[in-house]
């Protein structure tokens, strides 16, 4: 059937049917869309940074029970001693219940430690524990 018959069968009045017919056709196509979701800006985290509160959590004197945080530090500031384990991100804690002694020596490098030629030269460097 073709397009002028179709619209006879429809008894439309012969101006719509001119105007139908002067139509562009319509294009069926599928609308494809953006793939990826709109991102926000990247800001630049440089003095956006959040404290992390390191330092001396339990004091000289204080009591402590086993596990408890002893000091939070990024490296190694304080050195663990006696009845204090060091976890995997430098964190000490106490390996038994007890109270807290911290003290302060006098660092001794073996031969083969960078540390070794510095204090050599007369550098005074102070272990703390």
């Amino acid at each position: 059937m073709s397009l002028s018959q179709l619209f006879t069968s429809w008894k439309l009045p012969s101006a719509a049917v001119t105007l139908l017919k002067a139509l562009p056709a319509l294009n069926n196509q599928p609308v494809r869309f953006a793939a990826k979701k709109a991102g926000g800006t990247v800001r630049n985290p440089i003095g956006r940074t959040k404290r992390k509160h390191r330092g001396i959590k339990a004091h000289d004197g204080q009591f402590v029970h086993k596990g408890s945080v002893i000091a939070t530090q990024y490296g190694i500031r304080f050195y663990p001693g006696e009845n204090v384990t060091m976890d995997n991100d430098w964190t000490l804690r106490a390996a038994y219940d007890g109270i807290v002694v911290h003290t302060s020596e006098v660092l001794n490098p073996y031969p083969d430690s960078p540390l070794y030629d510095p204090v050599q030269k007369g550098t005074s460097m102070v272990q703390e524990k």
